[in-house]
Formats: structure tokens, sequence, C-alpha cells
């Protein structure tokens, strides 16, 4: 009986830890931030703090100040649609505050800012707001990791390739996929009615990305998600087979690859290990696999913020062998429904892993290129598709769903739109992130005014000024 309430004791306890860690939530300005910079907006004065629907409020401070990034706090989660002026002229828009807003854009000098509320689902307040100016702050290797699908990396073309300069790393995947025995397959393309064998599609894939941006590292994704042999599994456990007793086939066939190909490293997209086992045997390999690497090659896997805060999750331990964190930060559906939105999968996805311990010079933040429904219907929207419609500073549209048989209807939809981008990569920047990961580089818009990649490159200068 003795043994058994110590068990329980100790079971609850844990259940206790786990809960206070999933149950604190970021509610301050990231210390990277505030101890390097002051809050110039230390001594503002608000006319009024709350309103309703095309209300304003004037945040007016001590002097004129010159900035480049605002932090809004709300009370509740209210504002819907907002505009930022200064002297008169907008300057700023974007869609929702609640908690925290960290709101990046050029350099302005004025004595006041103003908030107006274009729309809101009931009256609003402001709790407080910050004002900084963030100069020098970006780290010369910031990477901007794009992953590339290897038959649009097959075929591309010097128009198609425009974007390219904006990335340093490209992961390429939808090629190479592994067995329960450790072993690697190519997948095999259609071009033209006309089948290409892997290996082929593979070597000209990667002699593309050489041509169109010859600094860039070129990573090479392995998955698990195919049934190759008929084997019957399901993800988890085809990846734990490969991954446990046949982890030697695995590691060797990993680096004959790598060679053969010469890529700059390797990457795993293992989605998701939902259990403590499963886990366990993914983190020792990616030890013994990094372990066997070659110096100079890099190791990196995705994983979302699940990964992370379950009790049955991702040993903590194993990131140490790994040289980068693609962080999945969307396809996280807020309470309204919002898939990738500023704070859930931004702010506090990075916060829940600082306070983890988690070294986040490795981390590189996801960015999605792509919508998802607000209802979390299976459907992924392209961002170049509806650029146009979003301008610079929309996230939402309504689109078209698939509901499947041929049917659709429409639903709004929720992208990262260009001014989004720019916030969370300026974000990123400023608390000192290793980088950001983009899923993926075949979803943006090829117009310069609207394109998200350069919207990431403007951030990334913007910070490199000192």
């Amino acid at each position: 009986m003795k043994k058994l309430l110590a068990v329980i004791l100790i079971l609850c306890v844990f259940v206790s830890l786990i809960m206070a860690m999933t149950g604190c939530s970021m509610n301050s300005t990231p210390s990277h931030i505030s101890n390097n910079y002051p809050n110039l907006a230390k001594e503002y004065k608000a006319d009024v703090k709350k309103g309703g629907a095309g209300d304003s409020a004037t945040f007016t401070f001590d002097s004129a100040k010159t900035f480049n990034s605002i932090v809004f706090k709300e009370k509740g989660s209210n504002i819907t649609d907002y505009e930022l002026y200064a002297d008169g002229e907008m300057f700023y828009k974007s869609d929702f505050i609640g908690k925290y807003k960290y709101c990046s854009h050029k350099t302005l000098t004025a004595s006041s800012i103003t908030l107006k509320v274009v729309a809101c689902d009931k009256d609003w307040s402001i709790k407080d707001i910050e004002v900084y100016n963030i100069v020098g702050s970006a780290k010369q290797d910031f990477e901007v990791m794009s992953y590339l699908l290897v038959d649009r990396a097959y075929t591309l073309t010097p128009k198609s390739a425009a974007l390219m300069r904006h990335t340093t790393q490209f992961n390429l995947f939808g090629s190479v996929y592994l067995d329960k025995d450790g072993h690697l397959h190519f997948q095999d393309y259609l071009f033209d009615g006309k089948s290409v064998e892997g290996r082929t599609v593979l070597k000209k894939a990667v002699e593309k990305v050489r041509e169109y941006n010859p600094s860039a590292k070129i990573v090479y994704t392995i998955l698990g998600n195919l049934d190759i042999n008929g084997d019957g599994l399901d993800t988890q456990d085809r990846h734990s087979g490969a991954m446990g007793k046949n982890a030697n086939t695995l590691v060797k066939e990993c680096l004959d690859v790598m060679e053969e190909y010469g890529f700059d490293g390797i990457s795993f997209d293992y989605e998701y290990p939902y259990t403590l086992n499963a886990n366990t045997t993914y983190g020792k390999f990616l030890e013994k696999l990094k372990k066997a690497m070659p110096d100079g090659k890099s190791l990196s896997a995705a994983f979302s913020m699940w990964n992370f805060t379950s009790a049955v999750g991702f040993p903590l331990s194993k990131l140490d062998f790994l040289d980068s964190i693609e962080l999945m930060t969307y396809d996280g559906f807020d309470d309204r429904g919002n898939h990738s939105a500023f704070y859930k999968m931004c702010a506090e996805a990075l916060y829940q892993l600082d306070r983890r311990g988690v070294d986040m010079n490795k981390v590189h933040l996801g960015l999605p290129f792509y919508s998802r429904p607000i209802d979390k219907a299976g459907y992924w929207g392209v961002y170049a598709d509806v650029s146009q419609q979003l301008g610079v500073w929309g996230n939402s549209i309504v689109e078209d769903v698939n509901a499947g048989e041929g049917e659709t209807y429409q639903q709004k939809c929720y992208y990262n739109g260009r001014q989004m981008i720019y916030d969370k990569t300026c974000y990123a920047i400023d608390t000192g992130v290793g980088g950001v990961m983009i899923w993926h580089y075949s979803c943006d818009t090829t117009d310069s005014e609207l394109s998200l990649y350069g919207a990431i490159s403007e951030a990334v200068n913007s910070r490199a000024i000192s």
C-alpha cells in the first residue's frame, strides 16, 4: 500500500509540473529586447485607452522619439482590425492584438501615435504599450531556411528562381523515404507524361539550386510517411523500426546519400511520434547519426510545439545533437481558428521553448506561405494565388474549400500576409532566435511588392543596420 501511495504521489507531482509548465504564458517583452533596448514610451500619456469600433486612442510621448517597433497589450482579445497613425499618416495595419502584439515598421520619428480600431468583436481596452528603436540586432549567421520540393527544384528556371537569393539554406523534400528496415528509397516522377527515375531528378535538383544560389547550403529531408514496401505500418512504427534495431543501416545509407549528392546536411520531418518510446528511439537515433557525420555537415529536424510540451514528447537533452530545430509554428489553431497567429504561434511558442531551456540560437521560427480554414478543414491555400487580394496588410480571405467528392464551400482562411511575415521575422531576430523556416518555397509570389521572401529580406536588412 505504501508503494502504491508513493507512486500515486509521484504521478500527482509529475502531472502538476506538466500543468504548471503548460499553464504559464507569456505576459511581458522578452529580456533579449528589454535588456538591450530602452522602452521609449515609458512615460507616455493616453487620451483614452478604451472604446468601440471606429474609436481611436492617442499615445503621447514625453518628447519626439525615433522608433521601428511598437508593442501593444490588450485586455482581452476584442480588436479584429486596426490602424496606426503618426502625424496623420497611416504607417501600419493589422488584424488582432490580444495579449501581446509586436508591430514592426520602417523607422519613423514622432511625438505620438494613434491607434484607430476599425473593427472589434465588442468594446476594447488597451492595457499598455511599449516603443523600441531596434538596430543592429541581426546576427550575421541568421538563417533563412526554405523547404523546397525536389520536383519544383528540378524544373526551376531563371524566372521561377528569382526569389532564391533570399534563402541561406534549402531543405529538399518529397524525394527520399525510409522503410522499416532502415533502407532509403527515391521517389520517381512524371514530367510531361514521362517517368523520370528519382535519383536522376534529385541530382538535377541539386544542380539547379547550386546554379541559382551558389552560396546556399543544401540539405536533404528524409520522410517516412509512405508505405514503400507494403509493410502496413503507420508513420511512427516505420520510423521506430528504422531508427531502432535497424539504426546502423539507416545511418550508413543517410551518410552515403549525403556524400553521393554533395549535400551539406540531413534533415528529418517526422510527424509525429506520439509515444514516449518512439520519441526516445528518435532521440537516440539522432545522437547516433550526428556522431557519425563528418565535421561541417549539419543535422536538423522539424518539430511542433506538441513535441516539447507533451509528457511523452521528445527528450530535450537530445536537441544538443541537432544543428537547427525547424519549429513548425503553423497549423496550431488559436481560439479564433487562425492557424498561425502572432501570439500563439510566435511570441508564446518562443517563450515556451526558452523557458524549457532550449538553445534559441538553434531555433528556426516556422513561417507559413499558405492558408488554413478557420474551421480546421484539410485545405491548404497558396499565398501566390491570393497575394493581390490580401495586399500588404491582409492575413485573411474567403476561399473555396474542398469538402470532398467534388464539393466545395466558402470559408475564411488565415494566411500570414506580408506585414505579418515582416513582424515575425523582426521578432525572431530581436529575441535572438537563430533563423526562420519557410514552408514552403513555391508558395510565394514573384511580385516584389508583395513577396513574403522580400518581407523577410527587408526585416533582416532593417535589423542589420547599426
